[in-house]
Order: C-alpha cells, then structure tokens, then sequence
C-alpha cells in the first residue's frame, strides 16, 4: 500500500508531492525559513477518483468545454462527487497522525493544493505550466475542518478553472491528480510577493510588491500595496508608497473563511510597508533562492512581529522568452554615438553578420548550425528611437553554439559592459553528457591551438588587410557606377574571410585581463588600483598612438612656422587648407600632411558614421585638431616620458610587493605583457574597420554624385538616408523601389526630428516598438557618482560638456571633459583634459584604453553623466575608484 503522508526528504521528489511542495522542501534543506509542513501524496486523490471514474467520465462525455454554463454546472457536479466518494482506508487516520506529530497542540494550519501530472511532467508551478489560479488553498484551518478543507482541495481539481485550463490545453483530467500540503500558519503582519525579474519584460531589476496584513491580501490584489523597484546593477531602490487603508488579516468571528479585510489605524496609513532595510533583505532571501533554482522567482512571504521574513512559496517567473529582447548600447554608442543614418545602420549590419559568422567558424560552429542562426546574425543590432543598439538576446543564442559559452561568459558580459539588469537570466552549464566531453575537450584544444598561434595570425591579418584595402582604393579610383557598386559586396566576401581573428583576439584579451584581476585580488589585495593601469603603459606602439604622434607632430612643426600659424589665426580651415596644398607654406609641411591623410586619413570624429567625412574627405579637421595642439605645448617626447614614467614606477612598486614571490611576479609580467599584445592589435584592427567604414564612405559619396546628376535624389549626401542594399540595388537591378527620392524624405524627416534618447538597457516583450520604454528620471540630488575607474588619479577641474565635438569648445587649463560616449576621433580633445568622464563605455574601451596610455584620470559607464553634472562645474575625479564628486557650482 502507497504511503498517504510525505514528510521530511521524501518531500523533495517533485513526481510525488508537485513542484510547489518540492521546492519548499529544498528552500527548507538550504536553510531558508519555510513554516513545517507534509504533504498528502496525490495517489490519495487517484484512489478516490478510481471510485467515481464512471460518472466522472460520463459527464465530461457530454461537456462542451465552449460553454460556460455547461462548464460550471458540469464543475459543480463532479466537486460534489468528490465531497461525497469515501476516502480511501487508513487516510484519515494517517492524516490526523501527521497532523498531532508536526502541530502537538493543536494550532492553525494552511491546507494548499498542487496539481501533479500521472507522466511525471513539471505540472504546477513549473515553467512549462504554472496552472496560475487553478488550485485552491484554505488558511487559518484548525483540526476540525482539516478533512474537509483537504476533500475542497481535491475536489479544486475538476474544478470551473481547472477543467477549463485543462481542456483548453487539449488534455484530460485524467492526465492530473492533486497533492496537498498542510502547513502551520504563519500570522505575518506585513506580506510581499518578490518577482526577481520584471515580470514584464524579463529585465534582471527586481520587482517587489508589499501590503499589511497576510499574503492573501497582496497576492490577490485585496488591499493596497506599495511597490519598490530594487535595479540590479547597483542595488538602487525606487519605492511607490500607497495610502494602505486596508489589511487582510485572521478573524476569529469568521469560522469558515478565517479572513476579513479590516481597517489599517490612520497614522499607518502611509508608511512605507517595508524599510529599505527589509527590501534589501528581502531582495538577497530572492537571489539566493533564484540561484537555487536557477531561473527568475515569483516569491510569495511573509514578515511576522519579530523581523523573520518567512517564504511560502516560490514559482518560476513565466516568461515567453521567445518574445522578449534584451538591448544595450553601453558600448556600441562608442562606435555610433547620437542619432545614425539608414545607411550607416545597414552596412554596420552587414559588417556585425561577416565579423562574427567567421568568429563562430573559428570556434568551430559548423556551417550547417551558423545557416540556422542566419536571422539572429542579421538582427546582432536593432536601431531604435534614431540610435544604434546590441540586440543582446542574439547574441546569447549565438554564443550559445559554443560549448564552452559557459566559461567564458563571465568575461564576454563585462566586455561589453554588460548592466545585471539585462543579463540573459538562464544559467549556462557545461553539458554533462558523456558524448559530450570530447566536444568540449575538442574545443578547448581548438582555442588553446588558436592562442598560442595568435600572435602569427595578427601579424597575418594585418598584412592581408594592407593589401586588399590598396587593391580595392585602386580599383575605385576609375570604376564607374556598377563596377563601384560591384566593389562593396567583393570587399564583403574578404571581410568575411578573415575579420574573425579581431573577435578571437577580443575574447583573449577579457580572459586575460580577467585572470590578471583575479591574481591581483588574490596576490596583491592592498596593491593601489593604479597600479596596474601603470604595468598596463608601454610596449608595442599601436596604430592609435601612431596616429597620436603624428598629429601632435605636425603641431610641432606647426608652432615653428609663424607664417601658418598666423594663417590658422586668422583664416578658416578649409582656407588655409587650400594655402598648404599650392605650397604657400613650403613643400615640406605639405608633404607631411599629405603623408598623415594617406596613411591615416580615416581616424577622425565618428568615423564609423557614413555620414560624417572622415580627414580623408575633409582634410580641415586635420588642420583644426592640428591648430588645436600648435597653440599648446603638449610634445612627442612629454608623451613618451609620461608612459615610460607610469610604467617605470608600476614596475618598481610590484618588484617591492612581490619581492619575496619571484614566480608570482613573472606569472604577472607574463600575462601583462600579453594583455599588452593584445590590447595593440585591438587598436590596430580597430583602425582597420575605420578605413573599411572609410572607404564606404568614398563609395557611397560618389554613388550619392551619380544619383544625384540622374535627377534620382537632389543632393549627393541625401544618399546616407538610404540602406546598403537600396543604394548598391537601384546600379545592379536588385532593388525593389526607384523612387528613392520618396525614402530619402521620409527618413531625413526622421533623423532630423530626433526621438527622445531610450535607456542605456532595457528589455521588451513583444513587438518592439509597443514596449519601447519611457526616457525616466535623471536624479540630480546626488553629489557623488559611480562608474568604472579605468584610469587610476585624482584630479580637479572644470566640467566641460561635450555633446558635439564639432562644436566650438571653451577649453581651460583645467579641463575636465563630460560626454555621453567617445570614439577614437575624440582622442584629440582626451589629451587636451586632465580628466575624462563619459555616460557609457567598458573597462576595455577605446576611452578607457586612451586614459590609462597617456595617464588620464577616467572614469567611464557613469549614468546620466551630462545631465547630473553642470557645465563649468567644479568637480574631483578619482580614476581608480571609479567615483566623480560635485563640488560647486560654475561660477
């Protein structure tokens, strides 16, 4: 004979006692305070069924499910059946056995339902099937009416919305039978429901609702409740407070329900029903009980007299994963800053598909598996409200084809600076599988091939791009229309080839800067958190510092000739622009400039934005970042001495730290110096992608002029307004529409109108556009903000907002400069500041990189940092602890 009563570990069987009961039982065993409760198996509630199957049967026979009335007189008849058919031999007994042994002396119980399914599937508060509503539960039930309430809880299984979840499932009551648990009651004064996600969107910021009274009242919506929203990037509370008239609490004079709303005293009414203490409790109790779990939690407790926060229940959040997207442009705003055209959005798309289609096939994702995730390597990006974003729920899934995805997750996310609040919420494991242990040996073995060959392939990659980008210049520069168009898709087929090793790389410089901060925290726990922003210094000389030293070199040859400078003095740019190329001011001088633009021609402001001209199209802005620097004293040689110092002292200190550990301080100089390696090829390649966005933008400037003279658009640049493949399809027969005039107006109607700017994160659910989310409030109370030390010291200064750095700027000795993101164009107003705050970024972004080079305090991935802090204000800025402080006011 099957045992009627559960207790103790045999609770923790899911297949026996349902997922509600089950995971109490494992809250239970991790520590966690669940009331003391048993379970009557669900074979109890089969036997009593097997007595009535015929009349059970025959009137679901006759049932039409689409009747409402048919359903509930059909649900009341067979709840009567049930009341009425005799409990099978020796359960009650054992029942009120059970009953005496956990609850001696009597005291009120809850007695609660699960529905569990016969085929040992997840049934109730699974993922699969929350069956939210269905079953019943009783509170403040005494020993007299245990049975009953225990027969109403079966009997809740063909109950109205039972039958009608059930049926409508295309399934059978007989595929379901009920557990039911008995509990002692908890007489909390103040109750909560936490979901550890936003039950919305999926978004990781924890949502918490809480009422006086009990559970009742706040689950069903019976009383008001307040809501505190608790975000997960920094732990920051945002609390709704109701006027709460209203608790549910226990009545003695209502026997049979045990409940009643009664009134809350009028002093009470508006207090918060949590401390942000509680909340904070609350929200830790919830993230461990998710990890344990490991998905979001709907959590139901309840907090008694003396501060214990009870759990009662915890369910998995019931989410349409395959609905929701996650969007970030905490780093891609570095790439395309502010509003971005049609153009620049679709060849960026097309960029984003080749880089990573050939990454995967590096890691070893077979071609076959890349062709099903054709759609999520197109959609890598979206472009919402104007601006570029990461659709970040495809790059889980493309990660994902990855079996070691696992391990390096971890580092991937803070790569991309990542916020909590938008992680993928599903926990990655390495698969268990026997077959599947030489996969991953495999893959293991691949990527360690891969990084000690690394080094070759770089210098392999650099000298193909050389020499494909000159052949393609070369051939542009007689080709006419569709030869031009023809040139785009050819450089695609190479890109496509090869780019992959700048994502490899990528992936090994956050693993290795991950171990070194991993060996630091265990080795050097005292160290300065400059210190390895200062071992960080020197080494290979990368394509943005060559870039560096040439503009400021051309300024020192600039500040020699008192004719030119007097020229910049007086003239504009393009003037005197003009003057050096006839040789006004010597043959030499105009070498040299022509010397930078041929070499270096593409690194300037946004320099991915097709439709921002590049030096190479307008040489001006060389001459005015060159103006810029002619006018100061910065040099080459106060450059170098500033890293050679910064490095020189780095070394020293870890030389004394580490004097009695020779190993430790080679396993670091080791990895520092590849950290090192791998940090100038990321610069190297990265100039590379500019002069592939760079020769972008000479082709679509002339495909622009011949449209433009066909009378097909009115001006050569409305051609940015159009995508990749209107433009390259209206010369080579593929395009849908010829009237691009029409796009052309709609869309520069668009981008000059420039929507709201959305969050930095966010998720949605559902169509994209009806869940964008609002702008929110900027909190401007604060007098010391957080983010990211990326470049260790402090200084003082002068906030200069920059919002366009075409714009004239009133720079000072003192500068610090604010913005809302930087690309590498803006390293000529970096070194012009004794400090650098900026709204987005990474630890290992091209701002963070920049500051930590030449010694520049920064602090990147500070929210709202243009708005919070004033123009002209006084401010202290602390590169390694990440922390920027208000200190007046401009004058």
């Amino acid at each position: 004979m099957v045992n009627s009563i559960i207790e103790q570990r045999n609770l923790l069987d899911e297949r026996s006692v349902g997922g509600k009961f089950s995971r109490q039982a494992r809250m239970v065993e991790q520590g966690f305070s669940v009331p003391k409760f048993f379970c009557i198996s669900p074979d109890v509630h089969r036997r009593l069924l097997d007595t009535i199957r015929p009349d059970v049967e025959k009137i679901l026979e006759q049932l039409d499910p689409t009747s409402p009335e048919q359903l509930s007189t059909a649900a009341e008849e067979l709840r009567r059946l049930v009341h009425e058919a005799p409990v099978p031999p020796g359960v009650t007994e054992s029942l009120y056995a059970a009953f005496d042994k956990h609850f001696p002396g009597g005291g009120l119980v809850s007695v609660r339902s699960c529905i569990v399914r016969r085929d040992g599937l997840p049934g109730e508060d699974s993922e699969q099937d929350a069956f939210a509503g269905v079953s019943d539960s009783f509170l403040y039930v005494d020993r007299a009416r245990l049975l009953d309430r225990v027969r109403d809880c079966w009997s809740s299984g063909l109950g109205t919305q039972a039958l009608l979840y059930i049926l409508n499932r295309g399934m059978s009551p007989d595929e379901f039978a009920v557990s039911v648990g008995v509990q002692r009651m908890v007489p909390g004064t103040r109750s909560f429901v936490l979901f550890t996600c936003d039950p919305r969107t999926g978004a990781r910021d924890r949502v918490l609702a809480a009422g006086l009274g009990i559970g009742e009242g706040v689950v069903q919506e019976k009383v008001p409740v307040d809501h505190y929203f608790v975000d997960r990037a920094g732990g920051r509370i945002s609390a709704r407070v109701v006027r709460k008239d209203s608790a549910v609490r226990n009545d003695p004079g209502r026997p049979e329900s045990g409940l009643d709303i009664l009134p809350v005293p009028a002093d009470q009414q508006l207090l918060p029903a949590l401390t942000d203490e509680q909340v904070r409790h609350i929200v830790g109790l919830g993230d461990r009980i998710e990890r344990l779990f490991g998905s979001p939690q709907d959590i139901e407790g309840t907090v008694t007299d003396d501060g214990t926060v009870h759990i009662l229940q915890s369910r998995p959040v019931v989410l349409e994963r395959e609905s929701q997207r996650l969007w970030s442009n905490a780093n891609i705003t570095e790439s395309f800053p502010g509003v971005t055209t049609a153009l620049t959005y679709s060849f960026a798309q097309r960029f984003y598909r080749a880089d990573f289609r050939d990454f995967y096939r590096r890691l070893g994702v077979p071609a076959k598996v890349l062709d099903r995730h054709e759609a999520d390597l197109n959609g890598m990006i979206g472009l919402l409200n104007g601006r570029v974003y990461y659709a970040i729920d495809s790059w889980y899934r493309l990660h994902r084809m990855s079996r070691l995805f696992p391990v390096w997750r971890g580092s991937w996310e803070r790569m991309m600076g990542l916020s909590p609040s938008i992680a993928d919420s599903r926990q990655d494991r390495l698969p268990r599988r026997a077959v599947s242990v030489a996969d991953v040996t495999a893959f293991a073995a691949r990527i360690a091939g891969q990084r000690v060959s690394h080094d070759r392939a770089a210098r392999r990659f650099l000298r193909w791009w050389n020499t494909t980008i000159e052949e393609h210049r070369a051939a542009a520069d007689d080709a006419d229309a569709l030869r031009l168009a023809r040139l785009v898709p050819s450089l695609w087929r190479e890109v496509g080839d090869h780019w992959g090793v700048t994502l490899v790389n990528d992936f090994f410089l956050q693993t290795t800067a991950d171990i070194i901060t991993a060996l630091f925290e265990r080795w050097l726990p005292d160290a300065d958190p400059g210190l390895r922003a200062g071992l960080l210094c020197g080494g290979h000389e990368n394509r943005s510092v060559t870039i560096m030293m040439s503009v400021v070199g051309l300024a020192e040859e600039t500040r020699t000739r008192p004719d030119l400078m007097a020229a910049l003095e007086s003239k504009p740019a393009d003037e005197v622009w003009q003057g050096i190329v006839r040789g006004d001011h010597g043959p030499e001088i105009a070498r040299r400039f022509q010397d930078h633009l041929r070499h270096h021609g593409d690194r300037g402001l946004q320099e991915l934005k097709l439709e921002v001209p590049a030096p190479r199209q307008d040489p001006a802005q060389l001459l005015r970042a060159v103006a810029d620097y002619a006018r100061a004293t910065l040099t080459r040689a106060e450059l170098r001495a500033r890293e050679i110092t910064a490095r020189r002292d780095a070394e020293r200190e870890l030389g004394r730290l580490l004097v009695a550990h020779p190993a430790r301080r080679r396993v670091l100089r080791t990895l520092l110096d590849q950290q090192r390696r791998y940090t100038a090829f990321r610069e190297d390649s990265r100039y590379c992608r500019s002069e592939l966005f760079g020769f972008a933008k000479d082709v679509f400037r002339r495909l622009g002029e011949d449209l433009a003279s066909r009378g097909v658009i009115d001006r050569a640049q409305d051609v940015v307004h159009l995508t990749h493949d209107e433009v390259l399809g209206y010369f080579d027969g593929t395009a849908v529409t010829d009237d691009l005039r029409s796009l052309v107006r709609l869309r520069e109607a668009e981008f000059d109108a420039r929507p709201s700017e959305l969050p930095m994160d966010f998720a949605t659910m559902g169509p994209v556009r009806d869940a964008l989310p609002d702008t929110g409030q900027v909190h401007l109370d604060d007098e010391v903000l957080t983010g990211l030390g990326s470049s260790g010291g402090i200084v003082q200064g002068t906030a200069r907002i920059v919002l366009d750095p075409h714009e004239p700027l009133e720079r000072s000795d003192d500068m610090i400069l604010v913005a809302r993101e930087t690309d590498p164009g803006w390293m000529f107003l970096m070194l012009a500041a004794r400090g650098i705050v900026v709204e987005r970024g990474t630890m290992l972004s091209h701002t963070a990189i920049t500051g930590r080079k030449f010694g520049i305090p920064t602090v990147v991935s500070v929210p709202h940092a243009t708005k919070r802090i004033t123009d002209g204000a006084r401010i202290e800025l602390d590169g390694a602890k990440g922390t920027v402080r208000l200190l007046d006011g401009p004058e």
